[in-house]
């Protein structure tokens, strides 16, 4: 793996990170973390979320969402979509102008990205 696959990896898992994590924070209360119009829906969840089973619960459905999400991307990324029955697209390092695509499938080793970097923080 190319040091640049390595670090967008990294940056995708850290927006994961970041993501679920303002998720959690709102759902404790911290009303700084979402836009007003969805306070009803997090209160919605809070009434329901009350034990800690149930919101480390929310946490891995809220990690898998935007895993699912990522993985989308990079599938299109790597031409696996419809998205190349129009055109494709290519994500290139604008220093050394070399593609990030390059002998790899994006969305097949971001998954084992996480899974090695997250069994390391275990």
């Amino acid at each position: 793996m190319m040091k640049e696959q390595e670090v967008l990896f990294r940056v995708l898992k850290d927006i994961r990170d970041i993501t679920v994590n303002s998720s959690i924070r709102r759902l404790n209360s911290d009303p700084s973390l979402a836009p007003a119009s969805i306070d009803k829906d997090y209160d919605t969840l809070r009434a329901v979320l009350k034990t800690e089973e149930q919101k480390d619960a929310y946490k891995r459905t809220s990690d898998y969402l935007v895993e699912l999400c990522i993985h989308s991307i990079l599938v299109m990324f790597d031409g696996g979509d419809e998205l190349t029955d129009e055109f494709n697209i290519d994500i290139i390092n604008a220093d050394t102008k070399k593609s990030l695509l390059e002998k790899i499938a994006l969305h097949e080793e971001f998954f084992g990205y996480l899974f090695d970097v997250e069994e390391r923080e275990v």
